[in-house]
């Protein structure tokens, strides 16, 4: 699925967004400093899998949130959590690093990679790269899970904080 093609997608379904162009954006500071409009909660993405590169997940946060990834892990529950390969980011959702947003789980045509959203998101408006990081859209969050889930996306929805890793109590066998 290209930028073009999630417009005509969220057209053709009656789906109301915004979308905000701007200079190609790497990071949240980044986002920032283009003066991308508080139409919704700004958003961070991170592409994660775990030690046995088994288990990927996407991970969409508020953009000030600290993401402890030892508590997310624990959480889930998974093995040992980092950052997933750009051949990974590629392959699996097509899109390049700088451009990593919730909707490349459209793009997962093997439905392997488990979205994550922090709690605090859910019913909110967010922001989100349509597929690329020249352009903000905005979007209500229950339209886009509406849709990562027809395409067979598993989407979660977790408190992020830093209290979890005390929520979570011990881990499941490994």
């Amino acid at each position: 699925m290209t930028e073009d093609d999630l417009y005509q997608m969220l057209d053709e379904r009656g789906v109301p967004y915004e979308v905000y162009h701007h200079k190609a954006i790497f990071t949240v500071a980044e986002g920032d400093a283009v003066g991308i409009p508080e139409l919704g909660t700004h958003t961070k993405n991170l592409f994660l899998r775990d030690d046995k590169k088994r288990n990927y997940y996407l991970v969409t946060a508020h953009e000030d949130q600290r993401v402890d990834l030892k508590a997310l892990a624990a959480r889930i529950p998974s093995r040992r959590l980092s950052f997933a390969s750009e051949k990974d980011l590629v392959s699996m959702l097509g899109l390049v690093a700088g451009s990593v947003t919730p909707w490349g789980v459209l793009n997962d045509e093997g439905r392997t990679v488990t979205m994550i959203y922090d709690r605090n998101l859910k019913g909110r408006r967010i922001d989100a790269h349509p597929l690329v990081n020249t352009a903000t859209m905005f979007v209500q969050m229950d339209d886009l899970v509406t849709l990562q889930r027809e395409h067979g996306t598993r989407v979660l929805f977790l408190d992020l904080g830093p209290d979890d890793a005390e929520e979570a109590g011990p881990r499941a066998g490994r």
